[in-house]
């Protein structure tokens, strides 16, 4: 079988303590669905370490977009890190198969609700851009929790698809009450913020996607809610 080969095409910081990386993959036939996650091996590596030159990244850009396929990563002090940020544009990288427990859902009459902590938005920015750009009915709801508001990676590009899409609602929050300049609310995401937003919360198909310990606090939330767990998908990061 023919190897999916793609080219690191463009990367920069995104936010505090995020890299954005595009691969060219106009060269390949590559099917995915929003909401999933692919591998990523780096063929042409500058730095190694134990952890390997592979990484499982959710796809961020949306499927229609059949030029470049965009990840978000913590920079984190890794070698993997360290070549994305030092590779020279065009190096070789292969895509693995796909996978993923949020996929978004086929029926459009049912509401989607977004239960999202730090880089756990990554596979959310391409199911609200897919759905927004082919303008599809769903409703979405997006909760999204940061430490702060520099940290909040994707922000503006929701905001801009909150005001596209008279669907897509938009709440985020962040940790940090010192800052004064913030418009949204404060702390993490709870029982009162979701219900305040959610009348009847036994209807919509919940996404949870985040730190390990801020997945297990939404799934009690959704739990004490009596919501079937059928209509929770969920992937633990970290």
């Amino acid at each position: 079988m023919e190897e999916n080969i793609i080219t690191l095409k463009e990367r920069k910081m995104l936010c505090e303590n995020t890299i954005g990386m595009w691969f060219n993959y106009s060269n390949i036939e590559y099917d995915f669905e929003p909401g999933q996650y692919t591998q990523i091996t780096l063929l042409e590596p500058i730095h190694t370490d134990d952890e390997g030159n592979s990484r499982l990244f959710s796809i961020a850009s949306s499927p229609t977009n059949k030029e470049t396929l965009l990840f978000a990563t913590r920079a984190l002090d890794s070698a993997f890190n360290k070549n994305i940020l030092e590779m020279p544009l065009g190096a070789k990288a292969k895509l693995g198969n796909t996978g993923g427990n949020t996929l978004l859902h086929k029926d459009s009459s049912i509401p989607a609700v977004f239960l999202i902590g730090g880089i756990g938005i990554t596979p959310v920015r391409c199911i609200v851009e897919y759905v927004t750009n082919e303008k599809l009915p769903y409703e979405i709801y997006l909760f999204y929790s940061s430490p702060k508001n520099s940290s909040a990676v994707f922000l503006n590009e929701f905001e801009k698809w909150a005001v596209e899409n008279p669907n897509f609602k938009l709440f985020p929050t962040i940790d940090d009450e010192s800052d004064k300049n913030w418009k949204y609310d404060y702390g993490f995401i709870n029982e009162e913020m979701i219900k305040k937003h959610i009348k009847d919360t036994s209807i919509p198909i919940y996404y949870v996607v985040g730190p390990p310990a801020m997945v297990d606090a939404m799934l009690d939330i959704l739990s004490k809610f009596g919501v079937d767990n059928k209509n929770i998908k969920f992937e633990r990061f970290g």
